[in-house]
């Protein structure tokens, strides 16, 4: 018994000794790491976004839908490299594994290939028989930060507006530093709306907003012309 006593007060001194300081260090090391290697794949995503073909470019209609489709598909595998580097994350136990998730759900969801309506669950706005309307879209805050730094232009997200009223997997496409991303993103969470009509039932659905920093004000959102 005391033998067995013995190795076990072992066995708990090198676990305690595997989780010391040191090791939580290295832990945290390789988090911040990834979460470096995360960040230039959301950069690469919003030059993707930006960069689409147009049909002024190409003069047959078959070229121009050849590279749609290439660009399409570049865009779902930056986001699924995102999404593997997420996973990653998620192996290292962060504390705030609930917010990873969230992520990872978002970026999986983005990083689908285009299929048919029939097989999707969130539909744009021309599969829609009546688009999802808003009823109260508040802007976001304007960070001190962002102030003192004189910092400006509009950050614009890619949503869904979800069938059971709540507003889901909400995505940067277009960034801006000082806070003015993480206050858009914020107030996105807050919009009121009554949800999009698919087959006479309430239906999740894609859509952009623009949230506009000027002049040391933040305009209320707005739906762009042009999703990207």
């Amino acid at each position: 018994m005391r033998a067995k006593a013995a190795i076990l007060s072992l066995v708990v001194v090198s676990l305690v000794a595997a989780t010391g300081p040191e090791t939580l260090a290295v832990h945290q090391a390789s988090i911040d790491q990834l979460e470096a290697k995360l960040k230039s794949e959301y950069l690469t995503i919003e030059k993707t976004i930006v960069r689409p073909p147009s049909p002024a470019q190409y003069r047959v209609a078959a070229d121009y839908h050849r590279q749609l489709r290439k660009w399409q598909d570049d865009l779902a595998q930056a986001f699924g490299a995102a999404a593997t580097t997420i996973k990653e994350i998620l192996k290292l136990n962060p504390p705030n594994a609930n917010y990873w998730r969230e992520r990872l759900e978002t970026l999986e969801l983005y990083a689908r290939p285009i299929s048919s309506p029939e097989e999707r669950t969130v539909f744009g706005s021309g599969e829609v028989q009546q688009s999802a309307r808003l009823i109260n879209a508040p802007p976001a805050d304007y960070p001190d930060e962002a102030r003192t730094a004189k910092t400006h232009g509009d950050v614009r997200l890619r949503m869904v507006l979800a069938s059971d009223g709540t507003v889901r997997n909400v995505f940067a496409i277009k960034s801006l530093p000082h806070g003015l991303t993480e206050s858009a993103m914020k107030a996105a969470g807050k919009i009121e709306f009554e949800p999009a009509i698919r087959n006479a039932k309430p239906a999740s659905q894609f859509i952009t907003l623009v949230y506009e920093f000027k002049d040391g004000q933040a305009r209320p959102p707005y739906i762009p012309k042009t999703i990207f």
